[in-house]
């Protein structure tokens, strides 16, 4: 009878882990084509990027963290820019529909990006560097000042960072530990807990992202999830770094360059440049911010009351303001933009 009821149970939990399996291996068939739907792959002289288009008006080129892609672009900018600019959000090499090909270091990433811009006609862009787009909008900034008309850090690296979202540094573990399978099994628990147990993930999503503790960061998660829509906005993040096996050459790659930063001389940076990030950032401490700021003449600096996602916190109004002040500034004093 015990053998019986043993089998019967370990068939239910082999169909369970197949139903789940299936389950997530179509939502991710279908993300995968949604995201493929929603951009269009531009060839440049530097090889294929891949880029969305939202909004017109002044041209912004939004670029997103790590893990990330143009839908994180296209996320976060909307959210902080709003309609009235046009918002320029590609894949970074090695995201989604971009390959990495020879476009690994800073530099080369930041004349691939510039090749786009050249492709796309804009002659002058505000550059933004969402958390890990930092250190290529600071290289595009340095090395291409006359296509930068302004220049925006987020959450932003800027110093050197040994950041192991994946894997461990372990050359016998790490390509397991970044296989397409355990990625998707990562991906899937992610895919659920959003689905099922949204208000569980909210405090597990920001506490990776906080220096707050105890009662403090209880106090924080409580005010985004009795906010619809700081709540959302949480939510929202997730789907934007998966499914991981799709972002996971950028991620590497990115990690790899950032613990040999800072890659250019911030001092050289001449443009209008305005540095935003949240006093608890846990991913990417404030110091990051301060160090630009000291370096790049006549920064301005806006601490938030955030961690590192300044657009789910309840002090992001005031950095929707400080953004819109600095885009009017800097698109009243350029150039034409067009090529």
């Amino acid at each position: 009878m015990n053998r019986n009821w043993t089998r019967a149970a370990a068939s239910g939990v082999g169909l369970l882990l197949g139903a789940v399996g299936i389950t997530y291996w179509r939502w991710k068939q279908e993300r995968l084509a949604d995201l493929a739907a929603g951009s269009e792959l531009v060839t440049t002289d530097r090889g294929v990027v891949e880029v969305a288009r939202r909004g017109s008006g002044y041209p912004v080129l939004f670029l997103h963290g790590d893990p990330g892609g143009y839908d994180q672009g296209l996320m976060a900018g909307g959210s902080l820019f709003g309609d009235d600019v046009e918002l320029i959000a590609p894949s970074r090499p090695g995201y989604l529909r971009t390959p990495l090909g020879d476009n690994g270091p800073l530099d080369d990433q930041a004349a691939t990006l510039v090749a786009l811009l050249d492709e796309l006609e804009i002659e002058r862009a505000v550059v933004v560097g969402l958390s890990g787009g930092g250190p290529i909008a600071l290289q595009i900034a340095a090395d291409y000042p006359d296509r930068v008309s302004g220049l925006v850090l987020l959450s932003a690296i800027t110093t050197e960072i040994d950041e192991r979202m994946f894997d461990i540094g372990n050359p016998i573990v790490d390509p397991l530990l970044t296989s397409t399978p355990v990625l998707d099994v990562q991906s899937g628990i992610a895919v659920a807990l959003r689905r099922f147990a949204p208000d569980t993930l909210i405090p597990m999503l920001h506490s990776e992202l906080s220096t707050l503790e105890g009662e403090a960061f209880a106090a924080y998660v409580e005010s985004i999830k009795a906010d619809p829509q700081l709540r959302q906005r949480s939510l929202d993040l997730v789907p934007t770094v998966l499914p991981a096996s799709a972002r996971i050459d950028g991620t590497l790659n990115d990690e790899r360059w950032f613990r040999e930063l800072p890659n250019v001389s911030y001092e050289s940076i001449e443009c209008p440049t305005l540095v935003i990030h949240g006093k608890f950032d846990g991913a990417v401490p404030i110091h990051h911010a301060e160090s630009v700021v000291e370096a790049i003449p006549d920064a301005e600096f806006v601490r938030l009351e955030a961690d590192h996602s300044i657009g789910a916190s309840p002090d992001v109004d005031r950095a929707r303001e400080a953004i819109r002040t600095f885009t009017e500034s800097v698109t009243a004093s350029s150039e034409p933009t067009a090529l």
